[in-house]
């Protein structure tokens, strides 16, 4: 490389960073997003190459966060570090997530917090896994409170509700929210599903438990147990108190599907 093209690729790379400063990600076109990330993950090299190889593996920002380091290394240009660095980048996210709901407040957390958290952390999972979080009485994650409870096939993740109770009970949690994804995309409950989430509640009952949520987690799109009306009325900043019938009516009918605080039919 020529010392012009590198003065070349810094002056760019400046560019694009002083235009976020200015702007944020709306200042920005998609394929540079990728391209100012790249900057943070690899030196000194013209990444435009990289990034459209990557746009073309994985087909957007997305699906370039979730792929796994192994596949990341077989794009050309990515090393180890720079797999690494995404896979990085994408834990941020969860973390932030986890975050969110450990600020101190006075109402539950809310439906929409609980979504982006497992949203985040279990969509691009290829089996299916089930997640809890046990949180206090001040409605705060307890500490080591994040746990998966279990992994299996994509079509059952064999859930152990022993496992979850004596897990909320040795970390001394007031009330516990679950979640498990669909690899199929689709959220939407399954008969099994359902009876799990009933068996769970009435394990939770005769020990003051309070479980209050459980989340599906699909591709695109998350399904609420407790917006879809199958939990008592928890509060939920996306739906005014007029819409929360509507709400459960659309949920006892299955087609609920919630995820940012919208409902798609």
């Amino acid at each position: 490389m020529s010392t012009g093209d590198s003065y070349s690729h810094d002056g760019h790379r400046q560019r694009l960073r002083e235009r976020f400063a200015r702007g944020g990600i709306p200042a920005l076109s998609d394929y540079e997003v990728i391209e100012l990330m790249l900057t943070l993950c690899i030196p000194r090299i013209d990444v435009k190459p990289i990034d459209k190889d990557l746009v073309k593996e994985f087909g957007n920002l997305r699906g370039i966060l979730d792929a796994d380091c192994a596949k990341l290394m077989k794009v050309r240009g990515i090393g180890g570090s720079a797999a690494a660095c995404i896979g990085f980048i994408k834990s941020l996210i969860t973390l932030y997530h986890r975050e969110e709901l450990e600020i101190p407040q006075v109402e539950i957390p809310t439906i929409d917090k609980l979504i982006k958290y497992f949203k985040s952390k279990i969509s691009a999972e290829t089996r299916e896994v089930v997640e809890m979080v046990c949180l206090d009485s001040g409605l705060k994650i307890v500490p080591d409170g994040d746990v998966r409870v279990c992994e299996g096939s994509v079509n059952n993740a064999n859930a152990d509700i022993r496992k979850i109770i004596e897990t909320a009970i040795r970390l001394g949690a007031s009330s516990i929210a679950i979640a498990h994804n669909h690899p199929s995309g689709d959220p939407r409950p399954s008969f099994e599903d359902i009876r799990f989430t009933k068996k769970l509640s009435d394990a939770c009952r005769p020990i003051n438990l309070s479980l209050i949520e459980h989340i599906i987690v699909g591709r695109n799109s998350c399904y609420s147990f407790r917006r879809s009306g199958e939990f008592d009325v928890l509060y939920d900043e996306s739906i005014p108190p007029p819409r929360r019938r509507h709400a459960a009516e659309s949920g006892a009918r299955g087609r609920n599907v919630a995820e940012g605080g919208k409902t798609v039919e």
